[in-house]
């Protein structure tokens, strides 16, 4: 739940700090399991529509976009981290289709390196804005970190790296590990958003464009450990 909660507070802070609101938004999603799933359970709740989910075994696509009520069912039916809906479509249909919806949010939340040059072009075709990983490293590069595919999806649209958008169960360890902390959902759900919110705001600080974001992350990042 922290982890996908995350996810979708890191969208909702991004529009917040660069403009815009994440109500409306239309949304794909990758991956019905732990965390696709609670990720689009809460933007559903911020407002956004989720038009298309795709999971393993097939998916929904759903174009006026399912309603809160609707995707609180499919979160709570699914089977461990398997998508069950008696309307599911075959994966083959699905991922034809899925990428070049008209979508602004995408949360990639299935296993790393899925992502393929191909969709990303797609979805930059279709409108997509902003790209929150669920997934680590979520694009079909060799590379550990940041290949050519990442680095390309960078230039073109807003994308909030995995180690700012999925970090909300490490920072629930470090959150518990101070002194004098309050011991309840709001506090802990509540200092992860936080904590992701400070992160967006030192990125925009050197960095104001909707592109470059993972870059800009990433040095700030990398200067941190040096």
């Amino acid at each position: 739940m922290i982890t996908g909660y995350g996810v979708a507070e890191s969208v909702r802070h991004y529009y917040d700090i660069w403009g815009g609101s994440v109500e409306g938004k239309r949304v794909i999603v990758q991956g019905w399991g732990n965390v696709g799933s609670a990720g689009a359970y809460y933007l559903a709740q911020m407002g956004a529509k989720v038009v298309g989910i795709i999971d393993r075994v097939g998916g929904l696509i759903k174009e006026e976009g399912f309603s809160f009520e609707e995707i609180r069912a499919l979160f709570e039916q699914k089977e461990g981290n398997k998508l069950v809906s008696k309307d599911l479509l075959p994966f083959d249909e699905v991922n034809k289709k899925i990428w070049s919806m008209p979508a602004e949010i995408f949360i990639p939340c299935a296993a790393s390196r899925l992502i393929t040059q191909d969709q990303v072009d797609q979805m930059i075709q279709s409108g997509m804005e902003v790209i929150s990983a669920g997934a680590n490293v979520p694009f079909a590069d060799k590379e550990i970190f940041f290949g050519p595919i990442a680095d390309y999806t960078d230039e073109h649209v807003a994308v909030i790296p995995d180690f700012i958008s999925n970090c909300g169960m490490a920072r629930v360890f470090a959150f518990l590990m101070q002194n004098d902390i309050k011991m309840t959902d709001e506090a802990i759900f509540g200092d992860a958003s936080e904590v992701i919110r400070k992160a967006l705001v030192d990125v925009h600080k050197l960095n104001s464009n909707n592109t470059k974001i993972a870059k800009t992350a990433f040095e700030i990042a990398l200067k941190q450990l040096i």
